[in-house]
């Protein structure tokens, strides 16, 4: 226990720390995307590990140990390319998320990334019992991503409908396109590439904020609020859950 503990904590705090790095350096300059690359580079080689683990254990029961084909079926582009796909998601949604959270909503996401680890932890202990060891990581990792995500949807949903402050100029926007661009004037007046690359994602939270004003008090407005906090509830989850594997993974071999 007080090595899972310990995995979660540093997990936590290297998620938690580039986040704020890339804030508090974001509307001084561009640079500021590289507190996000130590970042990118643990959660490739985090979702990488486990996605070879499971492949090369179900190769190894298939194919006979003598077959050629065990050393040319690796699934080492497979799991590549799920890495990678990953990390194009997570990386700017978390990135987008990072820039602006209330106090409330940074310690959900807090409790969040700690809770998912601990879970990981759990699970994959139970998990030990009862399988082979290269099927425990992969399944861990889904079962404690899912479990976190869909207790904190509704939490989340709830802060972002209720606590989260929009601007009233959008509020007041004549249309949805009208809103729209009112939400990109949201972002910092220092302009770059990297504020292009969010313009849309601000474009569509106006846009979102705008069908709200418009549906209320329709039941639409938790679903729209819920489904925005799904998508990144699962993403946060999963982000915590694969640093902390990935710690442990090197805590494992440093033989601690």
């Amino acid at each position: 226990m007080p090595s899972n503990l310990r995995n979660t904590g540093v997990a936590a705090v290297v998620l938690l720390l580039s986040l704020y790095v890339w804030r508090a350096a974001y509307p001084l300059s561009d640079w500021a995307l590289l507190a996000l690359g130590p970042l990118a580079v643990l959660l490739f080689l985090g979702h990488l590990g486990p996605g070879l683990e499971l492949h090369q254990a179900r190769m190894r029961a298939a194919i006979r140990p003598e077959s050629p084909l065990l050393g040319i079926l690796t699934g080492r582009i497979k799991a590549t390319l799920n890495a990678g796909l990953f990390v194009l998601i997570a990386v700017p949604l978390l990135a987008w998320q990072g820039l602006a959270p209330n106090p409330v909503q940074a310690a959900i996401f807090i409790v969040l990334c700690l809770v998912a680890g601990a879970v990981f932890g759990g699970v994959q202990s139970e998990l030990l019992v009862h399988c082979h060891r290269p099927y425990v990581r992969t399944s861990a990792v889904s079962i404690s991503t899912w479990l976190v995500a869909l207790a904190f949807v509704p939490v989340i949903a709830w802060v972002n409908l209720n606590l989260v402050h929009y601007p009233g100029e959008i509020r007041a926007a004549d249309s949805l396109s009208d809103a729209a661009l009112r939400g990109m004037q949201v972002l910092p007046v220092r302009r770059g590439w990297i504020a292009e690359v969010f313009a849309p994602l601000y474009a569509y939270e106006a846009g979102k904020l705008w069908l709200v004003v418009q549906m209320s008090p329709s039941r639409w407005l938790a679903i729209l609020f819920s489904l925005d906090a799904a998508l990144f509830s699962f993403i946060l989850a999963r982000t915590s859950v694969i640093l902390t594997a990935f710690v442990q993974s090197l805590d494992g071999r440093n033989g601690r």
